[in-house]
């Protein structure tokens, strides 16, 4: 593994951490605002991506490489409504996909083809992000206002079995 791509592996393990950050902020959120569902929904998010940088983290140490951790910025905490958690979730998502392309882009140019099949998973696994999130935020601008039918939403995500 050359140092442009393990450098930029640890860069991705850091924003991996960063984001399960932001996702227990999320969920801290909708726990302090009476939406457990929702809460539990982000809870579980935030171990996705802890594992997330764990395959990382192996990646790097199973081809020798040394990993580097970096200083962690306080995640956003303060949101105006369940809606705009999950499209800054979904901006979150969309941010890691450019930067998992970008590290693939990096792979193909050093021709590194060990680091292919991982990030080849995670480019696969950042589609079924995206849309999750996506879909969420569609059946919240179907209920609109509808105090009742967020609640059922809440309380549908709440039944997310943890991964």
């Amino acid at each position: 593994m050359s140092k442009k791509l393990e450098s930029a592996f640890n860069k991705q393990i850091n924003h991996e951490l960063a984001a399960a950050y932001s996702y227990l902020a999320m969920a801290a959120w909708c726990e302090a605002e009476n939406y457990q569902g929702f809460a539990k929904w982000f809870k579980v998010q935030h171990r996705e991506e802890l594992k997330h940088a764990m395959k990382f983290y192996d990646h790097v140490m199973d081809r020798g490489g040394k990993v580097i951790f970096e200083a962690l910025a306080a995640p956003v905490a303060t949101y105006k409504s369940p809606k705009h958690i999950f499209e800054a979730a979904l901006a979150l998502e969309q941010g890691n996909t450019k930067v998992i392309h970008a590290l693939y882009e990096i792979a193909l140019k050093e021709g590194d083809y060990a680091a292919q099949p991982t990030l080849h998973w995670f480019i696969d696994e950042q589609i079924e992000e995206e849309k999750s999130v996506g879909d969420i935020i569609a059946l919240m601008d179907l209920a609109a206002d509808n105090r009742s039918a967020i609640l059922m939403l809440n309380a549908k995500l709440g039944e997310r079995a943890g991964e």
